[in-house]
């Protein structure tokens, strides 16, 4: 078999290509030695070390080739990347405790009044027709677009008191710790309304004596 000009042009060029590098040079400068390390250190579970070059053992710098493929497989990989997975995860864990602590809250607690349900153990308004009935929420976001939408000259008493309330963002109209339903009958609630009603007694009558004296100094003069 005989071999043309143009057979043997190929094959040279072939022998050139084949004797060609295939490899690429990727750590030339600082910064690309950076984006490599971390390209492939981050991305193979031993670290950078599972894409370098295995050394020999009878080389002088193997120990110090195994101190640092060590010491980025426990910096990088173990410490660094777990302190990274432990925050996102702490992070996800307090949003997901608040959310169920906000849940808990509107479950066992008035938005209106700040009651809990057991205030109302044993009375004769359960806490769910406490918040559906006496203070339902939407009735009084109802009752405030009323107000907002309704002409000044309408207002009735309530309606002109709540409306200046709103309009200097004073929530004292709302019935802070207090219920209709929850009236005080037992024996000490009604002792200290028998010593509110005493103590009121006593300072009427200081002022009934007060006026008196002075009526009758203008009398003798």
């Amino acid at each position: 078999m005989y071999v043309t000009d143009i057979d043997s042009d190929l094959i040279s060029r072939d022998c050139v290509c084949s004797e060609a590098p295939t490899s690429e040079r990727a750590c030339d400068t600082l910064l690309m030695c950076i984006v490599t390390v971390l390209n492939h250190g981050l991305r193979n579970g031993g670290g950078v070390g599972d894409v370098l070059r295995k050394p020999s053992k009878n080389e002088p710098l193997f120990p110090a080739r195994v101190v640092f493929d060590l010491l980025f497989y426990f910096i990088v990989i173990i410490i660094v990347l777990n302190l990274i997975f432990g925050v996102i995860i702490d992070t996800f864990a307090d949003l997901r405790s608040e959310k169920q602590k906000k849940e808990e809250i509107l479950k066992t607690t008035c938005f209106i009044c700040g009651l809990e349900r057991d205030k109302f153990d044993n009375k004769t308004v359960s806490f769910e027709e406490h918040i559906k009935l006496e203070h339902n929420i939407w009735n009084y976001l109802y009752f405030i677009v009323l107000v907002r939408e309704k002409n000044k000259t309408d207002y009735t008493g309530p309606e002109s008191y709540v409306a200046h309330m709103i309009k200097n963002n004073n929530l004292d109209w709302f019935p802070r710790m207090q219920a209709m339903s929850l009236v005080v009958t037992d024996g000490d609630g009604e002792q200290n309304e028998m010593r509110m009603l005493q103590d009121k007694l006593v300072s009427t009558m200081k002022v009934v004596l007060t006026l008196t004296q002075q009526l009758m100094e203008l009398k003798e003069q």
